[in-house]
């Protein structure tokens, strides 16, 4: 587990953005409040400033890594799978949202999702998956990056939310 909250968040740079067990960076624009699991990215507006549509001077971005659980596809080629969803979801409309999902075995990446962006939008979810080891312990872990629209402060910010860690005894339904 000290790997992983140790996780560094680094910046969306195309592909090969890593999550990666680096030194703790600390991030000034997100507040993990009371639920470890979620994380609130705020933007402000500019003083004297009405760009946003919506008219809120404050936009808050919720990002939360969920606890990684047995896929719920029915298929034949997602059974025996784990998997780690992350979501960003903001009270109104930003430039972009970018969220990337890591999947921990033990404290160590086991499962690294693509980035998954959407413009102009309130919400991107995303998850990493793959195949299940019994008596394993499992972590979700999310980062990502919300572009503030014309007028708010900061252009950009970061967040990083870790989900609690889940021991799967079982992989199949009810383990």
């Amino acid at each position: 587990m000290k790997r992983i909250t140790k996780l560094a968040m680094g910046a969306f740079a195309g592909a090969a953005v890593a999550l990666a067990p680096l030194a703790l960076t600390g991030t000034a624009n997100a507040d993990t409040g009371t639920n470890p699991e979620t994380t609130v990215i705020t933007l402000k507006q500019d003083a004297g400033t009405r760009t946003h549509a919506a008219g809120s001077q404050v936009i808050h971005c919720a990002l939360a890594a969920r606890n990684p659980h047995h896929s719920h596809h029915a298929d034949a080629a997602n059974r025996g799978m784990v998997n780690a969803v992350g979501s960003v979801k903001c009270d109104h409309a930003v430039a972009r949202i970018s969220i990337r999902v890591g999947l921990y075995k033990h404290g160590r990446l086991y499962r690294q999702s693509p980035v998954k962006a959407n413009a102009g939008k309130t919400s991107v979810t995303q998850n990493a998956a793959r195949r299940c080891v019994a008596r394993q312990d499992y972590t979700g872990v999310a980062i990502a990056d919300v572009t503030a629209p014309p007028g708010y402060r900061p252009s950009h910010a970061k967040g990083r939310s870790i989900g609690k860690t889940v021991r799967i005894a079982a992989c199949k339904r009810g383990g």
